[in-house]
């Protein structure tokens, strides 16, 4: 009766280190298949595996990577490093499906929120755009100008020039400098003798230059006539240069000329010089005008008709 006891409590042992074994192999199998385009891919089968894909999952050091591959396209295929038909293992992959570990990924039980008293349309949130990048401004190569007529009295006629300014770099860019500018306007006067002109230094202005100057990109600067008045003085051609010399504190002088406009182009005005020796009319607010009127005082009918208009 001893022996029969034992013989069944060895049975018993026996039998559970035989199916211990048994699922531990089935836990343990790896599948490795190879696919008609070349691919080799190996691992446990997957639980998701079913008719269509073949699923193989592959683990080490906390990470999982699955991947399916058509069992159509699996060209030969082995179970734990033995040979199996492709068919075959169709079958038995139900058998030796194994779960993803839960362990790799934290669980959280989430409850459902309850949406009360939050109004349908949510304000748009705040955010500040992200500053632009500052360009690298490199020295100053080249100087560029612009020159134009403006008014800047309240007679009719221009006064003066305005003048833009950029010094720029190598890239193209604007630079702000610091240092002075000289500006000179030469023109041409014809002397009454067919085909002679003389040359002349009409003007010279001189301007210091700071690097507010240059907030925008450009520095403008205003210069006014002083010695002529080319819409009284009509020996001077209208066209004349401007030449800006720009002295950069460190890095030197540059210097650059364009032509400009110093008498507009006015058909109208340029034939009422011709035939009534003035350009203005004569009630209109002109710097003749002003000086007549400075000169002879208010009382003057005939030269102070602008008045009474305004």
């Amino acid at each position: 009766m001893f022996i029969s006891a034992y013989h069944n409590v060895g049975t018993r042992v026996m039998l559970l280190v035989c199916l211990f074994f048994f699922s531990e192999n089935l836990l343990a199998s790896v599948v490795t298949v190879q696919t008609s385009d070349g691919r080799e891919l190996t691992g446990k089968v997957d639980e998701n595996t079913d008719e269509k894909h073949l699923w193989i999952r592959q683990e080490e050091h906390r990470i999982v990577l699955t991947t399916s591959v058509a069992w159509n396209s699996i060209s030969s295929a082995k179970l734990n490093g033995e040979t199996i038909e492709v068919t075959a293992l169709a079958k038995v992959a139900a058998e030796v499906v194994t779960p993803e570990p839960v362990g790799f990924l934290a669980e959280q039980e989430v409850h459902p929120v309850i949406l009360e008293n939050i109004p349908e349309v949510l304000p748009a949130v705040a955010y500040e755009p992200l500053p632009a990048p500052v360009p690298l401004l490199g020295p100053v190569v080249a100087l560029e100008i612009e020159a134009y007529l403006v008014n800047l009295d309240r007679d009719v006629e221009p006064d003066g020039l305005e003048v833009l300014v950029a010094a720029v770099d190598a890239q193209g860019q604007s630079v702000p400098v610091r240092g002075n500018i000289t500006a000179r306007l030469w023109g041409d006067r014809d002397v009454g003798q067919v085909g002679r002109v003389r040359f002349e230094d009409l003007e010279r202005w001189g301007q210091p230059v700071k690097h507010a100057d240059f907030q925008t990109g450009v520095a403008n600067y205003t210069l006014r006539f002083r010695n002529v008045r080319p819409e009284f003085d009509w020996d001077l051609m209208p066209i004349a240069m401007l030449n800006v010399r720009l002295g950069v504190y460190g890095e030197g002088n540059f210097e650059a000329t364009v032509p400009v406009e110093i008498r507009q182009f006015n058909p109208f005005r340029d034939r009422m010089q011709q035939f009534e020796r003035g350009r203005f009319f004569r009630d209109e607010l002109s710097e003749q005008v002003r000086r007549r009127n400075s000169q002879f005082g208010r009382g003057n009918p005939d030269t102070n008709r602008w008045y009474r208009a305004r």
